[in-house]
């Protein structure tokens, strides 16, 4: 089968690989349709943060299955399924705490991520484990359900900071997961206000009738506004812009990250003014959650602007990684085209 295999720390390179043989018994084989590229995968061939030598990249995936180990239950052949690419032990302690987010049984005594340090979704087939594939409602478009797992993200997010209906939320940036987080939290009743310094995703978000404004234009804005409740960091280096925008009692989110990004912390600032910083880390069982909200937004398949085979990789990263005004807002890959 086809793959695309990190060859050096800042190259994806087209490989064959074996097809998967005999199925473990709890095991799915799975016919990738769609595979979306994440910042995380940008951030590791720009050289911004380093990546597994030899393994395939990808870890937002839908799919068909085509083969089920003889000891899957709630699953069969032709499903449509979504991946959870976090691949828990479910034996180790904080597992067995109910925090499979923080699991430290996989390799290297952390969790499993498909795609990040184990073999992933950038394929024409991956297999995984039942408890990891959830199927997909017939009405959820693919485009769609590819959205999930950075739903899930979402998610978790919303949840550790506890954003309430009501409050108003600013979110530094507006790429594709900013994006989601604005059509997120408008269906919760919650006001937002984002902020980017590309001219097309500003374009694009207010398209989808969402407030986006030009970086450059957020202090002009604010001479008149109340401060904000919660504000969402999603390019990894703005807790300096974030500080100055948050409302006492606000919480911080640490959403995006930027490994040679650090922060100077004013302490006695955050505690007079009660303000939190919040980092969730991974989701946590958020999946079925996720299914049932895209379903109810099926307008996020809308970010889905751009699919690609595998053999043009080059093209679509050299575009993401170099070209500015590019027009992609979710590119994908499309590993099995005859599905679509």
């Amino acid at each position: 089968m086809k793959a695309l295999g990190l060859m050096d720390n800042q190259r994806l390179e087209l490989v064959d690989c074996k097809d998967p043989v005999m199925l473990a018994p709890d095991g799915v084989e799975i016919d990738i349709v769609l595979s979306g590229i994440c910042g995380t995968d940008l951030a590791v061939l720009s050289g911004r943060e380093g990546g597994e030598v030899g393994i395939i990249r990808g870890h937002e995936a839908v799919g068909i299955i085509i083969d089920v180990g003889e000891g899957v239950v709630h699953l069969q052949k032709g499903m449509r399924v979504v991946v959870d690419p976090n691949e828990y032990c479910g034996v180790c302690e904080p597992c067995r705490l109910a925090k499979t987010h923080l699991c430290n049984g996989g390799g290297n005594a952390g969790l499993d991520i498909a795609g990040v340090n184990k073999h992933g979704t950038f394929a024409e087939r991956f297999v995984t484990r039942e408890r990891f594939v959830y199927q997909l409602p017939d009405d959820m478009s693919w485009a769609a359900g590819v959205l999930v797992e950075p739903v899930a993200c979402i998610l978790n997010n919303i949840d550790q900071a506890f954003i309430r209906a009501g409050e108003r939320v600013l979110i530094l940036g507006s790429g594709p997961m900013s994006l989601i987080a604005q059509i997120v939290l408008r269906s919760m009743g919650i006001d937002t206000l984002a902020t980017d310094r590309n001219t097309h995703r500003i374009q694009f978000g207010r398209s989808q009738s969402l407030d986006v404004i030009h970086a450059n234009d957020l202090e002009l804005q604010m001479q008149h506004q109340e401060k904000f409740d919660v504000v969402i960091d999603t390019v990894g280096n703005q807790i300096d812009t974030a500080s100055r925008y948050i409302g006492r009692g606000g919480r911080i989110v640490l959403f995006g990250f930027d490994s040679d990004y650090h922060y100077m912390l004013p302490v006695k600032y955050f505690l007079i003014n009660a303000i939190s910083i919040i980092s969730a880390g991974e989701y946590n069982q958020h999946f079925p959650r996720a299914i049932r909200l895209v379903r109810k937004l099926p307008e996020l398949g809308r970010l889905v602007t751009h699919r690609y085979v595998l053999e043009n990789h080059s093209e679509v990263f050299d575009t993401l990684l170099n070209d500015a005004s590019a027009p992609n807002i979710k590119s994908v890959f499309t590993p099995n085209l005859a599905y679509l």
